[in-house]
């Protein structure tokens, strides 16, 4: 007796209902947390926004305080965007495989499905469940989409308030003594202020890098390798 080629499915129809609903709480619950994901997101673009109006319409050369910290709350809603996004990828994962093994067989049933035992997989991860990203492959997602241009428009409006703050004297160009003196922030040192920014932005960029290739950081919608048989589900 030839075995029955997984296609079929092999799934009663009383239990069929059952994931039907199953599916319709997993994307429920994708969105819920999806949302979430773009409240913290809406936060840090009006931090941002805040610190741009204020230091920039304040007249006060010493405004420019205001985008390092307003880069530390960014840091802030980054972490916490990054514990959201992993709880929002366990429930998009299990959607994607819900969408890949039931609904694709229902639309096109000659199509070759993908490999790997999805039932098991699944079945273990609603007993189990399990995070499917790591603490910094989240941080570098959430990086690669929106987070690392944040943080490159407040570290190039910091840089664009001190030298426009700075007295050049009638000459073109601001002079480097004059860079650093409107640098300084009452007691601390323009140095102080130059290092904590330019490490900020470097560690951010580096994090970013290192974990680039992290399930193929390119957003949420990924595109099929061209090598690949089948798409990555």
């Amino acid at each position: 007796m030839t075995e029955r080629p997984e296609k079929t499915l092999d799934i009663p129809a009383s239990y069929m209902q059952v994931l039907a609903h199953y599916y319709r709480a997993e994307v429920y619950r994708s969105c819920i947390w999806r949302t979430r994901l773009d409240v913290t997101t809406n936060w840090a673009i009006l931090a941002m926004t805040a610190a741009f109006s204020w230091a920039f319409t304040s007249g006060n050369r010493e405004a420019h305080v205001l985008f390092p910290i307003t880069s530390c709350v960014m840091l802030l809603l980054l972490i916490i965007e990054a514990r959201r996004f992993r709880f929002y990828d366990v429930w998009w994962t299990r959607t994607r495989l819900l969408e890949g093994h039931l609904v694709v067989p229902a639309l096109n049933p000659d199509l070759k499905l993908l490999q790997g035992n999805w039932r098991e997989f699944l079945s273990n991860d609603l007993l189990l469940p399990t995070f499917k990203l790591s603490f910094w492959e989240a941080i570098a997602r959430r990086l690669a989409n929106i987070y690392i241009y944040l943080f490159l428009i407040l570290f190039l409006g910091w840089i664009g308030h001190v030298y426009t703050g700075a007295d050049a004297d009638g000459n073109d160009w601001v002079t480097i003594g004059e860079f650093l003196r409107n640098c300084r922030y009452r007691f601390l040192h323009p140095v102080f202020t130059i290092l904590f920014q330019v490490s900020l932005f470097g560690v951010v960029a580096g994090v970013l890098l290192v974990n680039w290739k992290a399930r193929n950081i390119s957003g949420e919608i990924r595109r099929k390798d061209p090598e690949a048989p089948n798409w990555p589900v």
